[in-house]
């Protein structure tokens, strides 16, 4: 049983965590996920309710359960500080189109009478001197998706710096939240961390200098290789 759910939530974790889950996202009903984890709802149960412990959830009786990741405010450092890394490679790890949620419709401003909507997924890991730093995964607008249909493999651009090159507008990241956690097995795999090590995560927008939303990105951050310098007037709320 205890394995069972800590595997499930894990899993369940690093769905919010990858923004697969974002923010206001109903999740699937204890049933539904039973069937797909092939557990008990005791199970379900459990994991669920360790998410809404740690803040990844909340959950009102005859609604359901939704992401709300809330923690205490802590302190502020210059968003950006977060919006992108300046040097090494990127690896692609996933590329392709998924279905969009109504967070999506609503900051891409797709049309939501039209059936569903799909937006691209792109996740990366960021390399400096072959040491993996920074796992991404951006939901993109399907404007711009046609800027990662051609990436390459590896490339020195990251996601962000090519929507800069194409649109000249600098693409920038707000609305930014920071905590530690303990990521999934496959996360610290990926970026070459030991078991039950903390990673760094932040969520926001990728966002133009005109206001226009891009995408949607979470990233996990190696610890080893980071820290984040608190800068006079510029913040970013500490969450």
């Amino acid at each position: 049983m205890a394995l069972k759910f800590k595997s499930v939530f894990a899993q369940l974790q690093m769905k919010v965590i990858s923004g697969q889950w974002p923010e206001g996202y109903k999740i699937p009903t204890e049933m539904e996920l039973c069937e797909q984890y092939q557990v008990s709802r005791v199970t379900i149960r459990r994991a669920l309710d360790g998410l809404v412990n740690r803040g990844y959830l909340t959950r009102t009786r005859g609604r359901g359960s939704y992401v709300r990741f809330k923690r205490s405010l802590l302190g502020t450092v210059p968003a950006s500080s977060l919006g992108e890394e300046q040097r090494g490679i990127y690896k692609l790890i996933e590329r392709g189109r998924v279905e969009a949620t109504h967070v999506d419709v609503e900051e891409f401003g797709l049309p939501s009478d039209e059936g569903p909507q799909m937006v691209w997924h792109l996740r990366s890991l960021h390399l400096i001197e072959s040491e993996p730093t920074a796992l991404s995964d951006y939901y993109i607008s399907p404007i711009y998706g046609s800027f990662i249909a051609d990436l390459e493999e590896e490339s020195d651009v990251s996601f962000m710096q090519m929507v800069r090159q194409a649109t000249g507008q600098r693409c920038h990241f707000i609305g930014g939240r920071l905590a530690a956690i303990v990521s999934s097995a496959e996360a610290q795999q990926l970026l070459g961390m030991g078991s039950q090590s903390a990673s760094l995560w932040c969520r926001g927008y990728c966002a133009l200098d005109d206001g226009t939303i891009v995408a949607r990105c979470s990233k996990l951050f190696n610890a080893l290789h980071y820290e984040f310098a608190i800068e006079g007037g510029e913040t970013l709320h500490l969450i």
